[in-house]
């Protein structure tokens, strides 16, 4: 059984990986995690709890203070 291929680097990787349903190596995986993460956002709530924010638009409408 031969290891498939990443689909952004075209290295082999683990089958496991594979059947796992990823279909990039162990490094580009993690490179592509490490971007999408960037985008988040942690923020304080006016209840008091913190929540993460991953849209522009959602952040928006929680920092808007109550009336």
């Amino acid at each position: 059984m031969h290891n498939p291929t990443c689909r952004l680097c075209c290295e082999p990787y683990p089958a496991g990986r594979a059947a796992l349903g990823y279909d990039t190596c162990l490094d580009c995986g993690d490179a592509a995690a490490a971007s999408e993460r960037a985008a988040w956002c942690i923020v304080p709530t006016h209840k008091g709890h913190y929540t993460r924010v991953t849209r522009k638009a959602e952040l928006k409408t929680l920092t808007q203070k109550p009336r």
